[in-house]
């Protein structure tokens, strides 16, 4: 019995519980390690030291290139005249990373299809204008002439877009020829992400294309490019990568030799495959390939032989111009150099893989690590424990890092150094910890130790804790009364005037001592409500102690703790003891402004309170009252749990689509129904909107920009937030609820991409742009997004108000018809 009892110990119950918790973590693969896990990993790519080369020459569209040629985007006929110049360097293949999925519009074309239309009704072929209009049509029409020249290169791959979805096509769709002839029908279990929706090029670029290939891409749970999806299921057929495509018609191979089964086969090639049938992207900064400039390509600046028998893509490169990736070598790759690295992986058998037994062999070593710490780690001694440990550490790691590197075997090597990192930490630190703990519960009696402790919680501001240790020490010593004295000063500081009389009477048990008799009587005739100080006060002033027995009030309202703090003032949890109601408190600091502003900016605070307070609608925060008390002007309003939308504007934390319009609606409710009842916010912006635990949204703070601003006009400072201002609200103009709506918009366009419409390197900037330039296009920065959104965020973001939405209803309308066409 007292083997199974050492068995049994402490310790092994410790190590049992760490092992199956590594065990779960590790099964399911628990997204905070296997972020973990994807660092180490990045890490180690970037130590790889072999020297790759790819058969491949990028023409890149560069900053340079759009400074001379003009600005994006151009012609479609200048990628046909690069097309051109690029066949007489006889690359094996050209892939054009553009995707042209709408005709191009052109207005100078389309008037003089008119008037030939005019001059063929009329009967006037025979005359030269009909001629010379025929040519210019011929010359206009930039879709003709590269669809021309797709067609006389044969050569040329094109990209197209797959909407990845968990569930199919609503119906099977009708199939044109040219997206059967770049696919292959799926066979076996579907085990490929798949698509609900395809956009294809154009028909007349497509149809002559030697192949078409998806440019989509997916990142891991941190945002990060690791893998190459090369078959993508959209109804029950699999298209491949726009890497693969090039791969193949480089080899002279077709879709048709592609063999999906556990693993990808192409002919003698077998590309090992990962989850979804993905590939895991061999990444390095080393690897050797051409790029040039469009320009210098199109002023024949570049070798004879730069292209010969290469794959060469065509890519946008330019600032704002090409996507980036964030990928084991650094965060903004670009888009080709992904591209360019898996075919370079595919051609040169450079490969990434989770081999099957990987999982075993992590298993193992998990349960093997959990075994030690259970039953051998409690019986060595200290060091030996900590050398071992750190041996199997550094073993482990060093073996994953070599198979990755040697082998391109990828071996999870986080979870179980995790475990027997923490389980040696927690199992060995358990007693030290322990003696600890009594060794402090001994001391705590002695006298010393109680006035060390006394002296720091007070210097923490934790008075009635020091209080409580300065009681444990005797009276009747000088430097004890001392210490007490001091602490009743402290209590009367904060304004807590019963509790430094019960601090003095303490004192006086053991005798007079300095002025504490006075102190008393003079202590107990003011009173002992009040905390918050006078108007001049600064804003530290007002200490809170959640211990003690008496709580400050704000006119009838108590105030429990402190929220946090504002542009107006500090923001309290507040109670109303007549109805035991909790209330948010606002306050407005009067030290922030000059003496002679004081007495407007109170009328005007309590003016725009009362015109915000008779705004009863169910997504505006409720205020209930306001008033004045010692200098200090509040306003007591409903109290919120939730989260503003700020936290929703960051790229990794975007809310679904359907759901930013339901918040965005009902914002627009709330902006509808103040704007009709004649109060205009001034300050729409995420933080001042909030996201309720239970679904509802609310808008708060009706009436204080005005309020602020007022306060700053003077000295001609701007007050608010600029990237959410409109143009009229810059320019100083008289604002009505149309402003309300533009900065809505901004807020809308903000929730869907995780950016802002407009930006600058300076506030100078910032304001230019958002009075005069165009924000940049929604679907540029969120592909995914439909088309229905620009039009509303467009129309919101109007520089001029009258061509904006005219009241928040119209926006509530398109935005439900919006909701109802998805």
């Amino acid at each position: 019995m007292k083997k199974l009892g050492k068995v049994f110990s402490i310790e092994f119950v410790i190590g049992v519980i760490l092992t199956l918790l590594t065990l779960t973590a590790f099964y399911f693969s628990w997204a905070p390690i296997e972020g973990l896990e994807y660092r180490i990993y990045d890490l180690t790519m970037n130590m790889k030291k072999k020297i790759s080369s790819a058969p491949v020459a990028v023409v890149a569209i560069d900053d340079e290139s759009i400074a001379n040629i003009g600005r994006w985007p151009w012609p479609r006929s200048y990628i046909a005249q690069m097309v051109d110049i690029l066949q007489t360097y006889e690359p094996r293949v050209i892939g054009i990373n553009i995707l042209y999925s709408e005709a191009d519009i052109n207005q100078g074309l389309t008037e003089v299809r008119e008037i030939l239309k005019t001059i063929e009704a009329e009967g006037l072929t025979k005359h030269k204008a009909y001629t010379l209009l025929q040519e210019a049509e011929k010359r206009l029409d930039n879709d003709a002439i590269l669809s021309a020249i797709i067609a006389d290169n044969k050569k040329i791959i094109l990209p197209l877009f797959l909407t990845i979805s968990s569930t199919p096509p609503r119906e099977e769709p009708k199939m044109p020829e040219y997206l059967i002839k770049n696919s292959i029908p799926l066979s076996g279990p579907p085990d490929f992400l798949m698509a609900r929706d395809i956009t294809p090029p154009i028909e007349s670029f497509a149809t002559h294309a030697l192949g078409l290939g998806h440019i989509n891409v997916v990142p891991n749970i941190d945002g990060a490019v690791r893998s190459e999806p090369l078959l993508i299921n959209y109804a029950n057929r699999l298209f491949p990568s726009f890497a693969l495509q090039l791969v193949l018609k480089y080899l002279n191979y077709d879709v048709k030799d592609i063999v999906a089964s556990q693993n990808i086969t192409i002919r003698n090639i077998r590309i090992p495959t990962h989850d979804k049938h993905t590939m895991l992207i061999s990444f390095n900064k080393k690897l050797e390939f051409s790029v040039y400039s469009f320009l210098d390509v199109l002023g024949n600046k570049v070798p004879q032989n730069a292209f010969k028998n290469k794959i060469v893509i065509i890519a946008p490169s330019a600032t704002g111009l090409g996507a980036t990736l964030a990928t084991p070598i650094g965060p903004h790759v670009p888009n080709w150099f992904a591209i360019t690295t898996v075919i370079s992986n595919i051609l040169n058998n450079d490969f990434i893989i989770r081999p099957r037994w990987a999982f075993y062999a992590e298993l193992g070593v998990i349960i093997f690590f959990g075994l030690f710490l259970s039953l051998l780690l409690p019986r060595l001694h200290a060091g030996i424990s900590a050398i071992i440990t750190l041996c199997l550490l550094i073993v482990w790691s060093g073996v994953a890092i070599f198979f990755l590197l040697s082998f391109g075997y990828w071996l999870k090597l986080i979870y179980p150094g995790l475990l027997v990192l923490i389980g040696y930490t927690v199992i060995v630190s358990r007693e030290y910890l322990f003696t600890q703990r009594v060794k402090e519960h001994i001391e705590a009696d002695s006298i010393e130790t109680n006035k060390m402790l006394g002296l720091s919680f007070q210097g923490q501001g934790m008075l009635d804790i020091a209080f409580e240790k300065f009681r444990k020490c005797p009276v009747e010593d000088e430097s004890v009364k001392e210490l007490l004295y001091n602490l009743g000063l402290d209590f009367e500081r904060k304004r807590m005037f019963n509790k430094a009389v019960a601090v003095y009477e303490h004192i006086a048990q053991a005798g007079p001592f300095k002025d504490i008799q006075e102190k008393i009587s003079n202590l107990k005739a003011v009173g002992t409500t009040v905390i918050f100080g006078l108007g001049g006060a600064k804003k530290d002033a007002t200490v809170l102690v959640d211990s003690a027995q008496t709580k400050p009030t704000l006119g009838r309202y108590e105030i429990l703790k402190e929220l946090g703090r504002g542009a107006m003032g500090t923001v309290y949890l507040g109670k109303d003891p007549k109805i035991n109601r909790e209330v948010a408190i606002k306050t407005l600091r009067y030290e922030d402004f000059d003496s002679q502003q004081v007495e407007e900016l109170k009328k005007r605070f309590f003016r725009e309170a009362e015109a915000a307070g008779k705004l009863s609608h169910p997504n505006i925060v409720t205020i209930y009252d306001i008033g004045e008390d010692y200098d200090i002007a509040y306003m007591a309003m409903e109290l919120l749990e939730g989260t503003d939308l700020a936290e929703f504007c960051e790229k990794d934390k975007l809310l679904p689509p359907s759901e930013v319009i339901r918040i965005i609606s009902s914002v627009a409710g709330a902006l509808d129904y103040a704007h009709s009842n004649g109060v205009v916010h001034r300050d729409i912006k995420p933080a001042n909107i909030m996201l309720l635990k239970n679904g509802e949204v609310k808008v708060a703070d009706f009436g204080i920009a005005r309020v602020m601003a007022s306060s700053k006009t003077q000295t001609g400072v701007i007050l608010g937030t600029p990237s959410y201002m409109s143009p009229e609200q810059i320019a100083g103009q008289k604002v009505d609820g149309r402003s309300d709506l533009f900065s809505l918009g901004v807020v809308f366009y903000e929730l869907l991409t995780g950016v802002k419409p407009f930006e600058g390197d300076s506030i100078a900037t910032l304001m230019y742009n958002i009075t005069t330039s165009p924000p940049p296009p929604l679907r540029e920065k969120a592909p995914e997004i439909p088309a229905v959104y620009e039009s509303i965020i467009n129309k919101l973001l109007a520089k001029d108000k009258e061509e904006r939405y005219q009241t928040g209803r119209e926006l509530m309308q398109d935005l439900a018809e919006c909701l109802k066409n998805l």
